[in-house]
C-alpha cells in the first residue's frame, strides 16, 4: 500500500465539505522497536476513531509492512536516514515539505531522530497542530563533549517548533527541562496485554537446541547502548556454580559478531543464545525465568512492560525511565549500569530466593496492568490532539 508522494492526497479540495480530522505520522526508521510500535498504535487507534491516517516513514522495515496490513496508508522518504549529511537532510527537508503541501494534514505528529526538519517543514506550511514525541536523547549516549552540546542545541530548536513534545517518561521530560520554552507533557508507553505461548511451547518455538534449565531474558537490539556484554559476563562469573543457566537475547544488530566472539570465548556457545531478530517476541516471554534490561541509558522500556504483563521477575539498571518501572526491591532489582558483577550478585540473590522473585514479580505485574495500558496512553494522547 505504499503510495507515491503526489497519490491520494488526504486533502484534494479545499472548498469540499469538512472530512475527519487527518492526522500524518513521521518516522525516520520503519523497523520495529518501541518508537515504532508506538507509532502502529497511535495510527490504527486514530483510524477505528475515524481519523484519516497516514505514516511517512525513513528506512523500510516491518513497520510498514504491519501498517499496511491494518489498512494504513505509507509513504517512503528515501532520503529521511539516521545518519547526517548534509545534502541528504537537504533533500529531506524538500521532501517532508512536498509531502505537507499535498497531504495538508490537520496534525502532524513527528516521532524521528530528524524530527527538526519535518517540525521546520510543518511550520512553514502552517500545520495546525504540530506534536513531536520524544523517545530518547542522543545526548544521553556516549559521544564526545562537543556532540552533546551540538545536539543540546539542536533538540533546543526542535522543542521550540513543535507546538507540544510528549515525553515518553518523566525522565525524558527532566532530561530537557532546562529548556526556558516550549510546552512538555510525559506520556508513558501503555501496551495490551500480549498473546503469550505457555512455556514449554515458547521454549519449543524459539529452537535453541534445549528447553531444559533456568532461562534469562532479554529483548534487545545489540546496539552499545543496551549492554548485553554485561549479560554475558555476569552468566560467565555464575557459570560455575548455576550451571543449569541459560541466556537467550532475542534482538539483531551491529554487535552481534562481536558478542557471539564474547560467548566463545568464555566456551558458553550451549548456554548463551543469540538468536537475532524474533518476529513478535514478546509472545515468547513466558519461556524465561527471569528478564533483564541492561541499557545505559533507556527513555522507559517498553520491553519492560512487556516483561511486567507476563508476570516475570525482572533485574535492570537504573537508567532513564527504568526506575519509573520497576521500583528497587519492592517489583524488582536495579543495577548500576555497565556494572556485570553488580548484576551477577543481584542474579544469584534472586537465584538462591525463588520467593522473593515471586513476589517481586507478582508487584511489577500489578502495577504493570494498573499504570501502563494502551487505553490510558491513547486517551492522553487523543486529548492532546483535540486540545
Amino acid at each position: 500500500m505504499t503510495e507515491p508522494l503526489n497519490a491520494h492526497p488526504m486533502r484534494s479540495d479545499p472548498l469540499s465539505p469538512r472530512l475527519p480530522k487527518r492526522i500524518l505520522f513521521v518516522i525516520t526508521k520503519a523497523v520495529w522497536g518501541g518508537a515504532q510500535r508506538y507509532v502502529y498504535d497511535l495510527a490504527t487507534s486514530a483510524k477505528e476513531k475515524g481519523y484519516e491516517v497516514a505514516v511517512a516513514y525513513g528506512t523500510e522495515g516491518l513497520l510498514r509492512t504491519k501498517l499496511e496490513e491494518a489498512g494504513i496508508r505509507t509513504i517512503p522518504l528515501p532520503t529521511l536516514t539516521r545518519d547526517i549529511q548534509p545534502r541528504a537532510e537537504w533533500e529531506s527537508f524538500k521532501l517532508v515539505r512536498a509531502l505537507i503541501k499535498e497531504e495538508r494534514p490537520d496534525i502532524i505528529h513527528v516521532n524521528s531522530s530528524k524530527a527538526g526538519l519535518a517540525l521546520l517543514a510543518a511550520r512553514l506550511e502552517r500545520v495546525p497542530r504540530i506534536i513531536f514525541t520524544a523517545h530518547g536523547w542522543a545526548f544521553n549516549e556516549k559521544r564526545p563533549w562537543w556532540q552533546k552540546l551540538i545536539l543540546h542545541a539542536v533538540y533546543a530548536v526542535t522543542v521550540h517548533l513543535a507546538h507540544l513534545t510528549i515525553c515518553v517518561s518523566d525522565a525524558i521530560r527532566r532530561d530537557i527541562g532546562w529548556l526556558p520554552f516550549g510546552r512538555l507533557v510525559t506520556v508513558k508507553h501503555g501496551i495490551d496485554t500480549p498473546k503469550f505461548m505457555e512455556k514449554d511451547e515458547a521454549r519449543k518455538q524459539l529452537h535453541l537446541g534445549t528447553t531444559e534449565g533456568m532461562w534469562l531474558g532479554m529483548i534487545a537490539e545489540l546496539h552499545p547502548t543496551k549492554r548485553v556484554q554485561d549479560a554475558i559476563d555476569a552468566v560467565a562469573e555464575l557459570s560455575a556454580t548455576h550451571p543449569e543457566l541459560h541466556l537467550v537475547v532475542m534482538g539483531g544488530g551491529e554487535l552481534k559478531e562481536w558478542l557471539q566472539e564474547r560467548v566463545r570465548h568464555y566456551k558458553l556457545e550451549d548456554r548463551i543464545h543469540l538468536p537475532g531478530f524474533v518476529i513478535d517476541a514478546p509472545e515468547y516471554l513466558k519461556a524465561f525465568d527471569y528478564f533483564l534490561m541492561l541499557s545505559r541509558t533507556e527513555a522507559l522500556g517498553l520491553a519492560l512492560i512487556e516483561a511486567g504483563y507476563a508476570g516475570l521477575p525482572v533485574l535492570a539498571t537504573r537508567a532513564g525511565g527504568i526506575p519509573e518501572i520497576v521500583r528497587h526491591k519492592k517489583s524488582g532489582v536495579l543495577v548500576p549500569a555497565e556494572n556485570p558483577h553488580a548484576l551477577s550478585r543481584a542474579l544469584r540473590i534472586l537465584l538462591e530466593n525463588p520467593e522473593l522473585a515471586k513476589q517481586y514479580a507478582t508487584e511489577l505485574e500489578t502495577q504493570t496492568r494498573a499504570k501502563f495500558s494502551k487505553e490510558r496512553m491513547l486517551q492522553e494522547t487523543f486529548s492532546i490532539y483535540e486540545a
